[in-house]
Formats: C-alpha cells, sequence, structure tokens
C-alpha cells in the first residue's frame, strides 16, 4: 500500500506561542496509546527562517491508522491549537514519489 502524508503548517503570531504548541505537541504525541496496524512517523519542525512557524509531518502506512489518529488528534490537539488562533494550512496526500539520495 501507499504511504499517506499529512503536512500541517501552522504560523502563530509570536515565537512564544510556538514554542507552547511544540511544548504541547511532544507530550501529547508523547501520551497516543492507540492501537495501530502499522507504523506511523511524526516529524515535528520549526521554520528556521522564521521562528513563529512551525510544521507538523505525519507519514502513514495505512489508512485506517490515518483516520484513527486524525480523529485522536480532533480531540486532543487541534482544540488547543485553535485556542492559539495560527494561520494554518493543511495538505494530505498519497506518496507519488519518493527518493533517497546518498548514503
Amino acid at each position: 500500500m501507499d504511504e499517506i502524508r499529512r503536512t500541517i503548517m501552522n504560523e502563530f503570531a509570536d515565537e512564544k506561542s510556538c514554542d507552547i504548541f511544540i511544548m504541547v505537541l511532544t507530550q501529547k504525541w508523547s501520551e497516543f496509546r492507540g492501537e495501530l496496524a502499522g507504523k506511523c512517523t511524526v516529524e515535528i519542525v520549526r521554520d528556521s527562517n522564521d521562528a513563529r512557524c512551525m510544521s507538523a509531518i505525519l507519514t502513514f502506512e495505512h489508512l485506517d491508522d490515518f483516520i484513527l489518529i486524525s480523529e485522536w488528534a480532533e480531540e486532543a490537539i487541534i482544540p488547543y491549537r485553535d485556542t492559539l488562533s495560527p494561520k494554518t494550512q493543511t495538505f494530505s496526500g498519497v506518496i507519488e514519489a519518493k527518493f533517497e539520495l546518498g548514503r
């Protein structure tokens, strides 16, 4: 099965709000205890050019895991994120091509 990727980009009003949200994400993801059919990778990335911006990148092997985690995030993460009122863009799709270069 093709990998599924969701990228969520957030731009906060200030660096402190971004810091707080990254801290909350780190805590919430470490508490996740759902049963997954396959592997899910979560990457939290801060923009190196603008400390108010960050992204969460999630990669799934199974559609059921994508659905399970999406539902969990709607309850555990999104309400808190929305209190910080960032500008948010979300992109979800199936990976069409993937290249690993170097060693």
